[in-house]
């Protein structure tokens, strides 16, 4: 067995304590456990490929791709631009339920506008 390389062990620590956080976080339910799920095979996935980057080489040529790091950036290419559309999808779900709620407080409590006070001076 290879020595790991410096590369290797620090991505291991980094690795190791996402996967931890990731675990943590679905246990005490402050994310879904489906979620928990799929960001722990990310993380052992991850892992694998720091281990053994060969990998990566033989399941790129299988692919029809040239070289394992460029399956890996067209991989988190992807993984981002997926990322960006769920995050934008959500935030125009929520900007839309606050205006639902906007609209419906206002409907419930009306305010009439102030009534211009007697006491204040007027400019000239």
């Amino acid at each position: 067995m290879k020595s790991l390389t410096s590369f290797q062990w620090i991505a291991f620590v980094i690795l190791s304590i996402s996967f931890s956080v990731t675990l943590v976080l679905t246990l005490r339910r402050r994310i879904g456990p489906r979620v928990g799920f799929a960001w722990g095979l990310l993380w052992l996935g991850a892992a694998f490929a720091v281990a053994r980057p060969e990998i990566t080489s033989d399941i790129a040529h299988v692919l029809g791709i040239a070289r394992g790091t460029d399956l890996v950036l067209y991989f988190a290419i992807l993984g981002m631009l997926f990322g960006f559309f769920t995050f934008y999808v959500r935030l125009r779900r929520m900007e839309s339920d606050l205006t639902k709620i906007v609209r419906e407080l206002a409907i419930r409590s009306p305010q009439e506008p102030p009534a211009e006070d007697a006491q204040t001076p007027t400019r000239r």
